[in-house]
């Protein structure tokens, strides 16, 4: 039997490593890429600073491309157990099959498929004439444009500065390599060079003026859910009139209007646990907010050790219970019987402060959102 009190108490060893992972991963993943792109291009130019050509040759060539495939690695694998992403082994090499942010996995899953060839024709170069080789080793653009275009259509770190800067450096290198390539290209006709270097202009362009309309405003990572490249992501904040009262009826653009926003209500509800088959348990909060049609749904995974739950990954949605995902989100920090959950919606990412008294397999307390986030001392 759980001691749904202690559980709460445990709950600040939530760590969500495996997230970290697939997103630290991810973006040195991306950053090796350039790398090997980078010197290919030094290595088929020989522009390379005197001295340094044999240690700036194929053999780093190689082992730089090892070291972004074992980091790919882990990215993929660390997405894939993710219970809480749910990419699935299949969207590791089918297309759009996950059915998390499936277009923006879907472009990561057709970088991987490109890099794979051009692993394995590389591996056995021997067997295909140096002209064919050549040409399918020109896929390496187009892995690393669809690389861009997914690490940012996700929009799980786009906004943190230093990953901004890591993308602009990104595309500034690789776009004065590619025109230097294209002009270096004594083996491409005139028309070919042409087209070359409109697309290494073109493409920072449109990439720049997407990322500004989308993934660089707040709200897009719940927007990029959807298949569209160009989500429509509502103004944070963005309030009809009557939403600015505590517990009003008025709603963010977009959302049913039952949907009281911002909340500061009382809730009630039921707590059960359920152990999976891989041996964890997982315990469900399921609540309403009093004098709404708002409903609650907190969920918290781990393992029991001594009657209490130490928690290894959760998940928490607010909503309406005909859309009870209208935001969603993880359990960032606890207190006690106090959770704060970092939730993501219409009006961008948020917080939320839920405090709970729990008595059997029923529970009562309150929520509030938008709350700020507590001191990282005060959760421990």
């Amino acid at each position: 039997m759980i001691n749904f009190g202690s559980t709460l108490a445990l709950i600040g060893g939530n760590t969500k490593i495996l997230w970290y992972l697939t997103r630290a991963t991810g973006i040195v993943s991306m950053v090796f890429l350039g790398l090997i792109v980078l010197l290919g291009i030094a290595t088929a130019t020989k522009v390379t600073p005197k001295g340094f050509g044999k240690f700036l040759g194929p053999e780093l060539h190689r082992r730089l491309s090892l070291t972004a495939l074992i980091f790919l690695a882990v990215h993929i694998v660390t997405a894939v157990l993710d219970p809480f992403v749910k990419v699935g082994w299949v969207a590791s090499l089918v297309p759009f099959a996950s059915a998390y942010r499936p277009l923006w996995i879907g472009l990561g899953t057709i970088a991987f498929d490109l890099l794979l060839v051009v692993i394995a024709t590389s591996v056995i170069r021997h067997r295909f004439a140096h002209g064919i080789w050549k040409r399918i080793h020109y896929l390496s653009w187009a892995i690393v444009s669809l690389v861009l275009f997914h690490a940012i259509g996700t929009g799980s770190d786009v906004q943190l500065k230093i990953v901004e800067v890591i993308y602009v450096a990104f595309i500034g290198a690789l776009g004065l390599a590619a025109i230097f390539r294209a002009r270096r290209g004594s083996a491409l006709a005139r028309p070919q060079r042409t087209m070359a270097l409109f697309g290494v202009f073109g493409l920072p362009v449109l990439l720049f003026g997407w990322a500004v309309m989308g993934p660089l405003k707040v709200g897009w990572a719940k927007a990029s859910q959807g298949f569209s490249p160009f989500a429509r992501v509502a103004s944070p904040g963005a309030t009809l009139a009557g939403s600015g009262g505590s517990g009003g009826s008025g709603s963010i653009q977009g959302v049913p209007a039952s949907f009281s926003w911002p909340l500061a209500s009382t809730i009630s509800g039921t707590i059960s646990s359920q152990v999976t088959s891989s041996g964890t348990t997982l315990v469900t909060l399921n609540g309403s907010i009093a004098n709404t049609s708002d409903v609650l749904k907190i969920q918290l995974m781990g393992h029991v050790q001594g009657g209490a739950l130490v928690l290894s990954s959760s998940s928490g949605q607010i909503g309406t219970s005909a859309d009870p995902a209208i935001y969603t989100g993880t359990v960032a920090q606890a207190s006690g019987s106090a959770l704060f959950l970092s939730i993501a919606g219409p009006a961008g990412t948020v917080g939320a402060q839920v405090t709970l008294s729990i008595s059997g397999s029923t529970f009562t307390g309150a929520i509030q959102a938008p709350a700020a986030q507590p001191n990282q001392a005060e959760s421990n």
